[in-house]
């Protein structure tokens, strides 16, 4: 699969600040631990197979920005480390760069899942307090991240990064394909289909617009 820079850089920023906050002693990283990182089974999704010359540029974009720095070897050392700057760059807290981060390697996430997964990255009581945190990044200008309509068969909302677009926005749960079909010789009910499309492409349509609003907003 080929993948946009903007997918690129989303990966490697969220990987500087995961390591940051989850393995501080192995930060700054050097460009082969962050394409390790990158292309990580666990904690990540879309997986990626990114190599050297994909995750370089993305530093590079992200140095030009001043979202990233780099830390020159050390007496002895002969491998340059990479840091991020988003203390600086974004202002964010410890709270936030957590969620932020788990948003940037993951995709979008309910309050819980965030909770859970942002523990090995910073301390969360309980749902209110990543919630507090997701009300806070929501407040930026501009907005950091945003909840996205809640889909049917959906029982809880969802929220999304909004420091690069997400190639797919989330759909309706997937079915169960290892459960037996409801009726004998039954076949997939291509009416439940397209009102699936139908409910994504409205979805994809009152984002965008809020979008845009934001947009318009900030002009």
């Amino acid at each position: 699969m080929a993948w946009t820079r903007e997918e690129i850089e989303r990966r490697v920023l969220g990987v500087l600040m995961e390591k940051s906050l989850a393995q501080p002693e192995y930060y700054p990283m050097t460009i082969n631990a962050i394409v390790t990182a990158c292309n990580q089974k666990n904690n990540r999704d879309p997986m990626m197979d990114l190599d050297e010359d994909a995750v370089y540029h993305a530093l590079e974009e992200l140095r030009l920005r001043g979202a990233v720095t780099v830390v020159l070897p050390g007496p002895g050392a002969r491998t340059k480390r990479y840091k991020h700057e988003v203390e600086t760059y974004f202002r964010w807290q410890k709270r936030e760069r957590a969620v932020m981060a788990e948003l940037l390697l993951r995709g979008p996430q309910t309050t819980g899942e965030l909770r859970s997964r942002c523990a090995r990255m910073a301390p969360f009581e309980s749902v209110d307090v990543v919630m507090n945190v997701l009300d806070c990044l929501a407040g930026y200008e501009p907005p950091c991240v945003v909840k996205l309509p809640r889909g049917a068969g959906q029982s809880a909302d969802r929220y999304r990064q909004l420091l690069y677009e997400e190639r797919d926005l989330p759909a309706e749960p997937a079915p169960d394909v290892s459960a037996p079909p409801s009726g004998a010789g039954s076949q997939p009910d291509a009416v439940s289909l397209q009102d699936a499309v139908e409910a994504l492409q409205k979805q994809v349509e009152e984002l965008s617009q809020r979008v845009e609003r934001i947009e318009n907003e900030l002009r």
